[in-house]
C-alpha cells in the first residue's frame, strides 16, 4: 500500500518565488507537485486534457500512469490528491498565491 505524501510547496521555491531546479530529483518531484496544483486549483471542472496529472508511481516496477484524483478541501484549503489504482496519495499545502495557482485565471473563482 502506498503512503501519504505531507507537502508544503514552499519548500520547493526559491526566494522570487519560482521552482528550484537542483537537484533534479527534488525539481522533478517539484514538477509534479506543481502540475497538480494546477489541475486542483483550474476554476472549470473540466479542465483541459494537459492540465490531466498521471500516477508517477511504479509499483512492482510497472508505471502506474492512472489519472490522479484531486479537490481542494474546502475548510483548510489543502490540496488532496490520490491515484484511485495504487492509492499514492497526497495533500499540498500553501500553493495559493503561487504562479501555479490558478483559481483566479479569467477573474473565475
Amino acid at each position: 500500500m502506498a503512503g501519504t505524501w505531507v507537502m508544503d510547496i514552499s519548500y520547493f521555491l526559491d526566494e522570487n518565488g519560482e521552482m528550484i531546479l537542483e537537484p533534479p530529483e527534488v525539481r522533478e518531484l517539484a514538477e509534479y507537485l506543481v502540475a497538480i496544483i494546477v489541475m486542483a486549483s483550474y476554476p472549470d471542472p473540466e479542465y483541459p486534457p494537459e492540465y490531466q496529472v498521471f500516477c508517477r508511481r511504479s509499483p512492482n516496477s510497472k508505471p502506474c500512469l492512472e489519472e490522479l484524483i484531486v479537490y481542494i478541501d474546502p475548510e483548510t484549503d489543502v490540496i488532496f490528491w490520490k491515484c484511485p489504482k495504487c492509492e499514492e496519495r497526497g495533500l499540498i499545502s500553501n500553493w495559493q498565491g503561487t504562479i501555479w495557482d490558478m483559481s483566479n485565471v479569467g477573474g473565475v473563482h
